[in-house]
């Protein structure tokens, strides 16, 4: 079983010139793939979250949906996904949830994630990430966050976290708001993340099922509470 658990805490030591002029080129193919509500099937529903998957074009794995019509404002949804720094606050549903932020900038944020891998002869799983507020491209007009691996920065070093972890460098995710005709908007999580090496694919497809759908209703919980704390 894979739990999204860090065991011991994440230092972080930093060489700020190196993310100066860097570049990172975002996979367009896949976001624009996950963006389209073309070829999406619906296979399970709880309350009124419904889950879907899709296939990806020369991928094994599907990518996951999550979705349910709010009318909580899309800002708070997006001031969520920003703070990477209190993931661990928010994302309880798979147990102890904790990233830990790189990097703040304007429009942008930076973090690393490390994922135990607790099972025998598999080696734990890491990466880095970019989150973006707004859509990934000037034609994404609905997607309020987009984030997206990225190559490990060589003079980033951390501490007591897995030395042999296999290092993940193809996935990402959009959070669409998508205006319905009564005033809500349906709101979508999207994701597709190959976690690489030997672990099956049903384990693969069955961790990213349940990480879409607890991600997403950890955020709207915590969205719920910070409306409702805003409108009383």
């Amino acid at each position: 079983m894979i739990k999204l658990a860090l065991s011991a805490a994440i230092f972080w030591t930093f060489d700020f010139s190196l993310f100066a002029n860097e570049i990172v080129e975002k996979p367009a193919v896949l976001f624009q793939m996950l963006k389209s509500n073309e070829n999406w099937t619906s296979v399970a529903k709880k309350g009124e979250v419904t889950l879907s998957t899709k296939s990806i074009k020369d991928m094994s794995l599907v990518a996951f949906m999550a979705k349910q019509k709010t009318n909580i404002p899309s800002k708070i949804i997006q001031d969520i996904v920003m703070d990477v720094k209190n993931y661990g606050q928010y994302f309880n549903s798979a147990g102890e949830f904790v990233f830990s932020e790189v990097r703040r900038y304007s429009g942008a944020v930076e973090g690393y994630h490390l994922l135990p891998v607790d099972l025998p002869f598999m080696k734990d799983r890491e990466y880095f990430f970019r989150v973006h507020t707004g859509g990934y491209n000037l034609e994404d007009n609905v997607s309020i966050v987009h984030w997206y691996l990225i190559d490990k920065p060589e003079k980033v070093q951390t501490q007591n976290t897995s030395k042999d972890a296999i290092y993940l460098d193809y996935g990402a995710g959009l959070w669409m708001a998508e205006r319905a005709d009564d005033g809500e908007y349906m709101l979508s999580y999207r994701l597709y993340l190959d976690p690489g090496g030997s672990i099956p694919d049903f384990a693969i497809e069955l961790l990213n099922k349940m990480s879409v759908v607890n991600v997403f209703n950890d955020v709207l919980i915590e969205a719920g509470r910070r409306n409702y704390t805003e409108v009383h």
